[in-house]
């Protein structure tokens, strides 16, 4: 009975959840972006610098693609600009006149939006021309590009200085070697140097007297025996009669 009433309450809490990020979360975000002219901006800057950090990106490693696909989603999400992007688009049009840059956002219903963007220069005899849209969006994606492959090159060359950890300092240690040392590096090479010349080989007479004992299955009589005609270890002597 609890177990069903703990289901009932987690899709119940899991509903409400979508109701109120779908009824109010996101037409709450929407309208944030749509009435401040520098969040659309700042947000995708701070996206892309993220991904580019966190994926160690660089020119060799697909930030190309992370600097065209913002682009595109500057383009498409930041048509408008705000007065700090358009600025150059000003100086571009100032020979003949006065940048008009308009957003119509048309609510036709709860939670459904359309935005258009309209381009315009005012010549200074009080005409009006009104340029295709089209334009608006390339100086964007040109104006983003240039933007993302800065700010891209300069956050590859920050993250690619930066160690993945901090070293640890060596310890220091003497290079020259102490007496007890020195006894210590001789006594160990002179035993592997007895270890390597010790008695491997079993004579062939021991060898048939071994061959028998395996036969009469006296395994461990035969190992016996190898390990007294060699200097062969336990596990070693064993591995050796068991191989016979």
């Amino acid at each position: 009975m609890m177990k069903n009433v703990k289901i009932l309450l987690f899709f119940f809490g899991f509903a409400a959840v979508l109701v109120l990020l779908f009824g109010w979360g996101l037409p709450v975000v929407f309208q944030f972006f749509l009435h401040n002219d520098y969040i659309r901006s700042l947000t995708l800057l701070v996206v892309f610098s993220i991904v580019v950090l966190v994926k160690r990106l660089n020119w060799s490693a697909y930030l190309v693609f992370a600097v065209a696909l913002f682009s595109f989603l500057g383009m498409m999400i930041d048509t408008a600009g705000n007065p700090l992007t358009n600025k150059p688009l000003e100086w571009i049009v100032s020979p003949i006149g006065q940048l008009q840059l308009n957003q119509d956002v048309n609510n036709y219903a709860p939670g459904q939006y359309v935005i258009s963007d309209n381009l315009a220069i005012l010549k200074p005899g009080g005409k009006v021309v009104t340029l295709s849209t089209i334009w608006l969006y390339l100086y964007r994606l040109a104006q983003y590009m240039v933007l993302y492959s800065l700010v891209g090159t300069l956050l590859a060359a920050v993250r690619g200085n930066k160690p993945e950890r901090w070293p640890v300092p060596a310890a220091a240690v003497d290079e020259a070697l102490t007496p007890e040392m020195e006894q210590r590096v001789a006594a160990e090479l002179k035993r592997r140097e007895t270890a390597s010349t010790s008695l491997k080989a079993v004579p062939e007479e021991v060898q048939e007297h071994v061959r028998q004992l395996k036969k009469e299955g006296q395994l461990i009589s035969a190992i016996k025996l190898v390990r007294q005609h060699t200097d062969m270890p336990l596990g070693e002597a064993k591995r050796y009669v068991e191989e016979m």
